[in-house]
Parts: structure tokens; C-alpha cells; sequence
């Protein structure tokens, strides 16, 4: 039999032993009775010890690359007239991992209705409930697995064992593939060949991140309304700071007009236009004014998932127009259809008139309370994937596919949008909160890890007058991400931007998402007394940058050391420049590079290849006033006898 599947089912799923959850507080064990093989593909046919509910239980594992998906078809015997149904919650569960020693974890928790958030842990007995991804170091090895969804189904992991939940009553029968595993010599690695074999072999069923496009209209800097204003949004507002803008010469390519603009009644939409005691000239009449006096090139508008925060006000004279595509939820709400055809409708009635009035692109924000709301309806794997269908449909008919999903990082959103290629990979930026940005980073690089495979990760807007702005513009400037800022008005510091983008307004963006270096990848660096490292590449030249955010007795300065060779991808020889202490220094794999920052400090180095030709070695430098200078427009060749 295959070494990995034998290393899957007997360490990580400890021999498949499957506990399967009825109504009426009806659980049956099951052990396997008997495998059988063919054409590589293994299947573990199941015995319980009542055999009156299920016809047939079995679990099927398939190589793809290194990695190995699990697959599950659990079907009722129709003679015992449907006295029992699977549990919504957990109908299916089987320890994890009872077999093997780990020596770190890092897990992703969906914790909340939206974000999911990172974990350090040493046993899969710590998981919390609802963790959606989990990398274990296993000696020098690297084992990822990833829960994946099935047709009417979800998995997850937690408190030591993995469950499959369909979200709703009634279901009996459940297929399809719920777990990938991969085993690799780097984490990195292992997560990458996860996504892509799953991927190539049909488990994943929508895009990888390499699938996608980046809207181009993200190259340029860009501006959101939300934490400027809140929802006391207005359109003279909007105006004073597009005035600050120009007059302190920061270049707006794009803006969002966030929550607030449109009509609503408590958390309900009331309408599909725009609030007029807010903008009193109307949204056509605003965006033309951004966009002509101004010179922003693209306008774009925040709107829910569910239309508005609540769905739609069933007195308003929108729901009796949009009724027929709406649907009741089990907690009273009206929401877009579970029918794609019907939520396709009510998403192009909306988006054609935005359309019409000059919005380019959309932020739809609220994604992943949509289990919450498909409850009782169906399955919220199969609610997921008809709204993701109807809504993008709409979004690639009306703005060329433009918009930023967000709030939207349950594995059920994440592996159902069909086409979009930019989300949000954290939980805002909240300006008003002491030291802030200390779990912000934290979140956007773990959470990058995954969330890379499949999307561009957007790490959300800046201050960039803030405790934490020159931090937070490094972050962007090294993210590989939208870059944009939420300013107040008055609260522009244009020498905290410019470092972050071009002079015209282009974005100075990394080919990759941020994520930590190899050193830190099981680490907390909040409680480690090390510096927090991460990294991003431009072509053949790198970035790292450091962070002290050391909390408690730890808020101190720190003394660290960056070893070339924890930063992926780097070999060979590089001159590296230091961007705070404007310092070039000759380095190749295997030295080390020691800095020491200050509570909240930050420290950048950039990487460039040292090339050569018959005059000697040198490097093509970059303008250097830029946080990723090796990514600038502007170059320049530089022996290395002029800089070292």
C-alpha cells in the first residue's frame, strides 16, 4: 500500500475510526471492515455497530503529487422510513492525529462569523472549534491539511478530531472529498503543493490564485471613505478630503465610498439608491465630480453580502419589488435567493444602476455570515457556491469582475467564488486601539500562508498619520497588496505615503503575499523576545521586514538575527540595503544579519542578486527612497565597488 496514505490514515486519521451523529441523540460507531484497491485509488469500506441507518459508509483515498485526499460517500438505507437525519453540526466525526508526536502547530481558526485568525499550539488536542487549516512540524518534516467542502458538506478541526457539518436538518446522505494532506521538507512547500494538488485533482473547484486576475485598477493608490468617516459619511466631506489630497500633491487613483452612502433603515436596505440627506446631488452627479475635478480614475461603492447588514426591510418598497428573488431566513431576515437565477436578478438590478451612475468596482463586505443565514434552509457548502455564482455573475457583467470581497474568510466563501481574485486576509485596521498593529501583522502574515493560494490578499487600509504609520506602510509596501489609506481629514502626512508608491500614484507591489520567514512560522513573536520577520520577492530580489512587537514584560527593546536562508527562495549572493540605517551590505546564504529595534520598531532590508560583467560585480539599485526599492520603475546599475 502507498507509504503517504498509510501515513494519512493510521498517524493523522487514526485508522478512520468514525463516530456518525443522528437526530434524536442517535450515534453510531463505525471501524472499517474491509479495503479494497483499484487503478491507486483505496477504499475503506465501514461497519457499524447498528447497521440499521446506513446502507453504506465508505471513505476512498487518492494520491495526487505528495498529497492525499480523502474522500467520503455515506448513504442511507431507504427501508427505515427517514425516522433519523444527520446532525447539522458535527454528523460526522473521527479523531486526529492520535498517533504522532508534534512538535509545533499552526493553526487558522474561524473564529467570529468572518476572519479567521492564527493559533500556536504543540497538540491537536488544543484546537479550538472550527479551525480551517493546520500545519504541523513532524520532526524535520512538514505535514499541511487542509479541510476542504464537499457538495452539502464542510470539514473542520477541533479539540483533537475532525467533523464534517452540513448546517442544516434533514440530510442523509453526504459526498465528496473533505481533507487533502500533504507532507513536505519546507512549510511553505507543504501548503503550496496542498493547494495545487488539490487543485489539479478536482477537490478544489474554483481558481488558485495563479488562475486569477488582479484588478489593474489595484496598481494605483488608492483612498476609503470608512475610517475618514465612519457612516457619518457625506458627500461635502468627500470633497474637503479629496481637497487635502490635492493640495498636499498625494496621488488618489481610486477610492472607496464605504458604509454609509446608501439608503437603509437601522441595519435594513431600503432602497437600491443612494441617501440623499447624504448626498444630496446624487451618487452620479458625486462620482463625476471625483472623478473630473479631482482626477480619480475609478470609484467604487461598499454594499453587504445580503444587501444591507440585515438583508432587505420586508416593509420597504424595495423588498415588494425584489420579493419574488428574496428569501426568508430561519432568523426572520430577507435575503438574496438560495437560487442562483433569482439572487442573480436582485444583484444585477442593484449593480446596473450603480453602473449607470459611474461606479466602477465594488467592496462587498459581510461574506461569511452566510452560513449563519442558510441555516435551516441547506446546506451552507451548496448555499455558499449558488450566492458566490449569482453575485460575481453580476460583478463580472456590470464591472469586468472589480470588486474586493471582504469579511469573507470561512473556507466555505474562500473555496465557492468562481472568478474574483482580490479578498481581505484580516480583521480591520482599527486606528483607535493601542498598539493595533501588533495583531494586525501578525493576523495578515499567518493568515497569508493559505489565503495567498487562492487570492490576492488585501491587508486592509493605513493611517498615515498614526503611532503606527511607519510600521503600517511597511507592511503595505511589502504586502503585495491594494495599497490605501482611511485618513481623517487633515490627518494626510504625505511623507508616511510616499515612500509606499510611486510619484505618479503607482503602487510599488510585490510578487507575492507577505508572509513570515521560515524562523517565525511556528513562533509568536508577541511572547518570544524575537524579532517578528516576514517576506516578499520582486522577480530575483527579496524584502524583509522586522518588527518589534514584543507585548507585556517583552515590550523591550529587541536584539534578533536574520539567516538569509529562512527567507525562501534566496540563494546565491546579494547586496543587501538596510532602508532605515541606509547601510549596503555583501550577503549570501547562510549569514546572518543582526538588528535591534526599539518597542513598536521597524526595520526593512531590501535584496538585491549580485550580477556582473567585465567592468566587475554590481547590482541594478532601485530608487531608494522607496520601502521596496527593488521593485521601483526607476533603476540603476551600481558597482560594488562604489556602494560597499
Amino acid at each position: 500500500m502507498n507509504d503517504l496514505i498509510l501515513f494519512a490514515k493510521d498517524s493523522l486519521l487514526s485508522s478512520l475510526k468514525m463516530t456518525v451523529n443522528q437526530t434524536s441523540f442517535r450515534t453510531i460507531s463505525y471501524t472499517v471492515q474491509s479495503t479494497d484497491e483499484e487503478n491507486g485509488v483505496f477504499t475503506y469500506h465501514f461497519k457499524g455497530e447498528d447497521t440499521s441507518f446506513l446502507e453504506k459508509l465508505d471513505v476512498t483515498a487518492r494520491v495526487q503529487g505528495n498529497t492525499v485526499i480523502f474522500s467520503i460517500d455515506m448513504k442511507r438505507d431507504d427501508d427505515i422510513c427517514g425516522l433519523y437525519t444527520l446532525l447539522p453540526e458535527k454528523c460526522v466525526e473521527f479523531p486526529l492525529c492520535e498517533g504522532i508526536e508534534t512538535d509545533d502547530i499552526l493553526a487558522s481558526t474561524h473564529a467570529g462569523a468572518w476572519w479567521m485568525f492564527h493559533e500556536f499550539l504543540s497538540s491537536v488536542k488544543e484546537l479550538k472549534p472550527m479551525t480551517q487549516g493546520l500545519v504541523m512540524k513532524l520532526g524535520d518534516k512538514h505535514c499541511h491539511l487542509l479541510p476542504l467542502c464537499g457538495d452539502n458538506f464542510r470539514c473542520e478541526f477541533g479539540e483533537g478530531k475532525a467533523y464534517l457539518s452540513t448546517g442544516t436538518s434533514g440530510i442523509t446522505n453526504i459526498k465528496g472529498d473533505f481533507l487533502a494532506v500533504t507532507v513536505a521538507d519546507d512549510p511553505f512547500e507543504a501548503v503550496k503543493c496542498n493547494y495545487e494538488n488539490a487543485r489539479a485533482a478536482g477537490a478544489i473547484r474554483v481558481p488558485l490564485r495563479e488562475e486569477r486576475e488582479y484588478p489593474e485598477l489595484f496598481e494605483g493608490f488608492g483612498f476609503c471613505t470608512w475610517n475618514a468617516f465612519y457612516h457619518d459619511l457625506s458627500s461635502a466631506k468627500i470633497y474637503e478630503k479629496l481637497d487635502e489630497f490635492k493640495e498636499k500633491n498625494v496621488p488618489i487613483k481610486w477610492m472607496i465610498i464605504d458604509d454609509g452612502w446608501s439608503v437603509y433603515d437601522g441595519m435594513y436596505l431600503t432602497s437600491f439608491g443612494s441617501d440623499y440627506t447624504k448626498i444630496p446631488e446624487g451618487l452620479e452627479t458625486l462620482i463625476k465630480r471625483i472623478k473630473n475635478d479631482y482626477g480619480v480614475e475609478k470609484v467604487g461603492v461598499w454594499h453587504s453580502y445580503l444587501g444591507y447588514w440585515h438583508g432587505v426591510d420586508p416593509d420597504s418598497e424595495l423588498y415588494r419589488d425584489q420579493k419574488d428573488n428574496l428569501v426568508r431566513t430561519e432568523q426572520g431576515l430577507y435575503i438574496p435567493a438560495f437560487d442562483e437565477e433569482k439572487a442573480f436578478k436582485f444583484w444585477d438590478a442593484w449593480h446596473s444602476s450603480l453602473k449607470a451612475a459611474g461606479v466602477d468596482f465594488l467592496k462587498i463586505d459581510n461574506q461569511s455570515s452566510l452560513s449563519h443565514r442558510a441555516q435551516g434552509i441547506m446546506a451552507t457548502s451548496e448555499a455558499a457556491r449558488i450566492s458566490h455564482n449569482a453575485i460575481e455573475r453580476s460583478v463580472i457583467k456590470n464591472f469586468g469582475g472589480d470588486m474586493i470581497n471582504c469579511m469573507g474568510m470561512d473556507m466555505e466563501n474562500v473555496l465557492a467564488r468562481p472568478t474574483t481574485g482580490v479578498s481581505r486576509n484580516s480583521d480591520d485596521f482599527f486606528p483607535g486601539v493601542n498598539r493595533n498593529f501588533i495583531p494586525h501583522v501578525i493576523q495578515n502574515c499567518y493568515n497569508a500562508v493559505w489565503h495567498s493560494m487562492m487570492y490576492h490578499c488585501d491587508y486592509d487600509m493605513w493611517w498615515s498619520c498614526h503611532e503606527s504609520a511607519v510600521q503600517s506602510g511597511v507592511l503595505r509596501a511589502i504586502s503585495g497588496s491594494p495599497i490605501y489609506v482611511s485618513d481623517a481629514i487633515g490627518g494626510t502626512v504625505r511623507d508616511a505615503i510616499m515612500p509606499t508608491i510611486e510619484e505618479d500614484g503607482t503602487i510599488i507591489r510585490c510578487d507575492d503575499a507577505a508572509r513570515p520567514t521560515r524562523d517565525c512560522f511556528y513562533t509568536d513573536c508577541r511572547h518570544s523576545g524575537t524579532l517578528q520577520k516576514i517576506w516578499n520577492r520582486n522577480g530575483e530580489a527579496f524584502a524583509v521586514a522586522l518588527f518589534n512587537i514584543g507585548i507585556g514584560d517583552l515590550k523591550r527593546d529587541i536584539t534578533d538575527t536574520l539567516d538569509i536562508a529562512d527567507v525562501p527562495g534566496m540563494s546565491g549572493e546579494y547586496v543587501a540595503y538596510d532602508y532605515f540605517d541606509k547601510t549596503f551590505t555583501r550577503v549570501k546564504a547562510g549569514d546572518k544579519l543582526t538588528k535591534t529595534l526599539v518597542p513598536d520598531g521597524t526595520g526593512l532590508y531590501n535584496f538585491y542578486p549580485v550580477l556582473s560583467d567585465e567592468n566587475g560585480e554590481y547590482i541594478m539599485l532601485g530608487n531608494v527612497e522607496k520601502y521596496i526599492s527593488i521593485g521601483t520603475v526607476d533603476t540603476e546599475k551600481k558597482y560594488l565597488c562604489e556602494i560597499i
